[in-house]
């Protein structure tokens, strides 16, 4: 049986940190050591560059072995089921070289019983590589165009792109690429650029670095219009015409209809909101409003994007992150509602401290986001008791359940330690909120999506608490409306 697993990620696979395993048992599993363990355990080393680590080990012939599972440094990698000759092949790709990595087959026993291990010891020699020479960086306007001289070093798979330290936001290009322009960057703020090889798509040289900074310049919004909406007071829903006279009311800020897309600079008109919120509003991106949805405009939103732009979508619209290329076509928002909405006398509020039970410590993660720019200047609150600081977004009285957001249970947590981060991984995105009262990770509600190579910075905000206007009377929690709205706005500037 070959099984292939890439054993680490790139940083994982760098930074790994050794402990023993011999004598780890997992929860659950009662070791005997009586019963008898791999018959054998090896490993060969090969692949074009010599990394990859296959290891091969055989199960005992006892009709009560029900599979085995190995580990690496005190760590379940995989577990596996027993197959027909009991002999396995596993491939470690990454394995980190110059120190030592330990790997323990164990095998699994009825009712629970799991053998001692046998383990192989792996030491890949310590290897130098080159890095990228004359590394230069220019400006123009809000852009800063990087270009280096690649080595002559073999097994190059990729060259990798680190702004400030930032590691999960690296941009991963070509293994020939030697230039890459990166649109809309912050101004009046000092900019670290790092440029690294990628060899054997798990390793990397030393980081060539340059610093630059922007001066400012005025950034100029945008919000965009329904085709079938001349002006703001035009637009077909309460909440949509009370955001937009509040936007009407900042400095530096224009309309534009999906036709004029293309006529607008990114730099200097570099964020536009969309904001849809209808009763009655069908389900799906393609029936967004006033050619919103049609082709022309997807293509000019995606080049406004690609350009540096950043994009803020809100309520339905951010339906729009599937044809924008934010998450693939089978992770569009699922959790939608477009009623006429209900009275309640609760608080609606969100919640940016995601995974609340797991503050403590489980094998789950607790990720508080409270000190995100989207939440300066407002003030967290706990109005319906839930026991943690939440944001008050509107008060009692008539709501519109209008949630268009992502259920993450429907994608699973994968290899992570829960369903947030698996999302935020797979979507290279950071989940800033969710409903007010889920203490796990079930759904996020107000996430943002780093810029790639394909698209640029974006916000999405689905949560059904974020609504303009109040259809029994004045919000009194209109201001964190008009203040989170703001703080996304220059944020993403």
């Amino acid at each position: 049986m070959k099984l292939n697993k890439s054993a680490y990620t790139l940083a994982a696979g760098l930074a790994l940190l050794l402990t023993g395993c011999s004598e780890y048992t997992p929860n659950g599993y009662t070791e005997a050591p009586e019963l008898p363990a791999v018959n054998s355990i090896a490993y060969t080393v090969g692949g074009a560059a010599n990394h990859d680590v296959n290891i091969n080990w055989t199960l005992p012939a006892d009709n009560d072995v029900t599979g085995c599972t190995l580990y690496r440094n005190a760590s379940e990698i995989q577990h596996f089921d027993v197959n027909t000759d009991r002999n396995y092949t596993y491939t470690a790709l990454g394995t980190p070289l110059g120190e030592d990595v330990v790997y323990t087959v164990k095998v699994n026993y009825a009712d629970n019983r799991l053998s001692t291990g046998k383990s192989v010891t792996i030491s890949l020699p310590q290897e130098e590589f080159a890095g990228v020479s004359a590394l230069k960086g220019e400006l123009s306007g809000r852009t800063v165009t990087l270009s280096w001289t690649l080595p002559t070093q073999a097994h190059r798979t990729g060259v990798r792109i680190v702004t400030n330290d930032e590691a999960d936001r690296a941009i991963l290009l070509p293994a020939d690429a030697t230039s890459y322009e990166l649109k809309a960057q912050p101004m009046e703020t000092p900019m670290t650029y790092s440029v690294e090889v990628v060899y054997d798509t798990y390793y990397l040289s030393p980081a060539q670095s340059v610093e630059k900074t922007i001066p400012y310049m005025e950034p100029k919004m945008l919000y965009l219009l329904p085709a079938d909406a001349a002006t703001a007071s035009d637009l077909n829903d309460d909440d949509e015409r009370a955001a937009a006279t509040w936007f009407a009311q900042q400095s530096n800020a224009e309309f534009v209809h999906p036709a004029d897309i293309t006529n607008y600079d990114p730099a200097i008109y570099s964020v536009m909101w969309i904001e849809i919120d209808r009763v009655g509003l069908q389900m799906g991106w393609e029936n967004l409003p006033g050619n919103i949805a049609s082709e022309s405009t997807i293509a000019a939103l995606k080049a406004y994007s690609a350009n540096g732009g950043s994009i803020y979508l809100s309520n339905m619209a951010t339906q729009l992150t599937v044809p924008l290329g934010m998450v693939p076509d089978n992770m569009a928002p699922t959790l939608f509602g477009n009623g006429d909405g209900g009275s309640g006398d609760d608080v609606w509020v969100i919640n940016p401290n995601l995974g609340w039970d797991f503050k403590d410590g489980a094998d789950q993660g607790f990720y508080d986001r409270t000190t995100h720019a989207v939440y300066k200047g407002l003030t967290l609150e706990d109005p319906n008791g839930y026991g943690y600081p939440t944001l008050p977004l509107i008060g009692p009285g008539i709501r519109e359940d209008h949630n268009c957001m992502w259920d993450c249970n429907i994608y699973g947590r994968g290899s992570q330690p829960d369903v947030i981060r698996n999302f935020e991984v797979t979507t290279n995105s950071l989940v800033l909120a969710t409903w007010g009262h889920v203490r796990d990770h079930c759904v996020a509600g107000l996430v943002e999506f780093y810029a790639n190579p394909q698209h640029g910075r974006c916000i999405a905000n689905g949560l059904a608490a974020y609504e303009w206007n109040q259809n029994s009377g004045a919000n009194p929690y209109q201001h964190n409306v008009e203040q989170l709205t703001k703080n996304i706005l220059d944020y993403l500037k």
